[in-house]
């Protein structure tokens, strides 16, 4: 039988004094009590240095937070994922960079125009405590300067995605445009995978902390959430955010979408 599953997610801005009020120091109480309304069973991070995981880890203490940074010794940024730890098994954990060294810590495509920043995903295995329904969830961080970087880093994650052969969802700050090639090429994969854009109809995610970008909806749309696991596009929402208090809980909206942890038919046999 197969259970809901709300899945988030959630670009936190990287920690810098220079954003002022809204550095995360600030932020930090916002965001956490923005995610525990919200509840969701399944977050995806993005842009989570060093002690911004740790803030995480100690403030959400009904989920488990796994994920490590892009750097050499493992530090760093990073892509981290948390899930409900009274609502999910752990039975996998995996993290490469979207390299031709996967394992490698650190390594880029050297070859095309990828930024300097490394690029890695992660991905969690999880079982439904009830149900038992297995699912893969991917979280990631695509470049931001290079597009056939992005096209590359896209290719790479998918083939891992497809060869594991599970229902799946995948949260990121993919750095595209819904007309991009790279949220082209991710749709793509709707025959062979049952691939679906759950936030079809979010229309904007990044303000840049700019209320009057808010209050407009001119906001770009970037971030996304991808599955094969029947899905309502229409349920799916961007979290609102205001100054109110003084800071935004980030630079962009997180974005949630409802799940349910059974793959759909895809069309080829």
């Amino acid at each position: 039988m197969s259970q809901e599953i709300k899945v988030m997610s959630c670009n936190l801005r990287y920690r810098t004094e220079k954003d002022g009020a809204n550095c995360f120091d600030y932020r930090l109480p916002k965001l956490l009590e923005m995610i525990r309304k919200e509840a969701p069973d399944v977050i995806g991070f993005q842009e989570a240095t060093d002690e911004m995981r740790k803030a995480l880890a100690d403030g959400l203490t009904d989920y488990v937070l796994l994920g490590h940074g892009r750097e050499k010794n493992y530090m760093g940024e990073g892509t981290p994922i948390a899930y409900k730890k009274e609502r999910f098994v752990l039975h996998a954990l995996r993290q490469e960079w979207l390299s031709i060294t996967p394992s490698v810590p650190a390594t880029k495509l050297r070859c095309l125009d990828q930024s300097g920043c490394p690029r890695m995903y992660c991905c969690v295995e999880l079982a439904d405590c009830e149900s038992g329904e297995l699912f893969a969830f991917y979280n990631v961080h695509l470049d931001h300067m290079g597009r056939k970087a992005q096209i590359a880093e896209t290719m790479m994650l998918y083939q891992r995605i497809a060869e594991d052969n599970l229902p799946y969802a995948l949260t990121g700050d993919f750095n595209a445009y819904p007309e991009s090639d790279t949220v082209r090429m991710i749709l793509s994969t709707k025959d062979s995978l049952g691939t679906v854009d759950a936030t079809s109809e979010i229309k904007g995610t990044l303000h840049c902390f700019l209320m009057d970008r808010i209050n407009s909806g001119e906001m770009s749309k970037i971030d996304y959430i991808f599955t094969n696991m029947p899905t309502d596009p229409a349920r799916s929402y961007a979290v609102a955010d205001d100054d109110s208090c003084g800071c935004f809980y980030s630079d962009h909206l997180a974005v949630c979408a409802f799940v349910n942890s059974k793959k759909s038919e895809s069309k080829s046999e």
